[in-house]
């Protein structure tokens, strides 16, 4: 009897998780992306405050951060935005129609992204000037993504 419960438990965990995945199937799509811009946030977050002066300037954390947006950056692609994950299709996604009609475009950006954030690697480690020069490229490839393709939050 003890048997049958478990097994009729784990088909109830199992079958629930299915009929979430029914009810929105880029749930996983929309939260990776997620942590990806919530981990390039927070990087520039302290590249940020430094280029500020809210900070003390620390090359090995400047460093470490920028290396960190070009890793993020570096994976960025179609596969964190498939056909179907936009802003009112599916929970809590932001991204705009205009990604997969403007796709080419879209993947510019992705590049542009690439370009500043490797050279931002080489600023944000060298000393404090070099890394409040290098946050303008990085703070525009961003923007202009956003601009285009997100759905600011209300």
């Amino acid at each position: 009897m003890r048997r049958l419960l478990l097994i009729a438990a784990a088909g109830a965990v199992l079958a629930s998780g299915a009929i979430a995945q029914e009810e929105d199937p880029f749930a996983d799509a929309v939260e990776m992306r997620h942590g990806l811009m919530l981990q390039m946030a927070t990087d520039l977050g302290k590249v940020g405050a430094m280029a500020k002066d809210e900070v003390p300037y620390d090359a090995a954390v400047a460093g470490k951060a920028a290396a960190n947006i070009a890793a993020i950056a570096s994976v960025l692609s179609m596969d964190q935005f498939p056909a179907g994950s936009e802003y009112q299709k599916s929970a809590d996604s932001f991204a705009l129609p205009a990604v997969w009609t403007a796709q080419d475009d879209f993947l510019q950006k992705i590049a542009d992204l690439n370009t500043a954030a490797a050279a931002f690697q080489t600023a944000a480690a060298t000393d404090l000037d070099s890394l409040k020069a290098g946050m303008g490229g990085i703070g525009g490839a961003c923007s202009a993504c956003h601009k285009a393709y997100r759905q600011p939050e209300e």
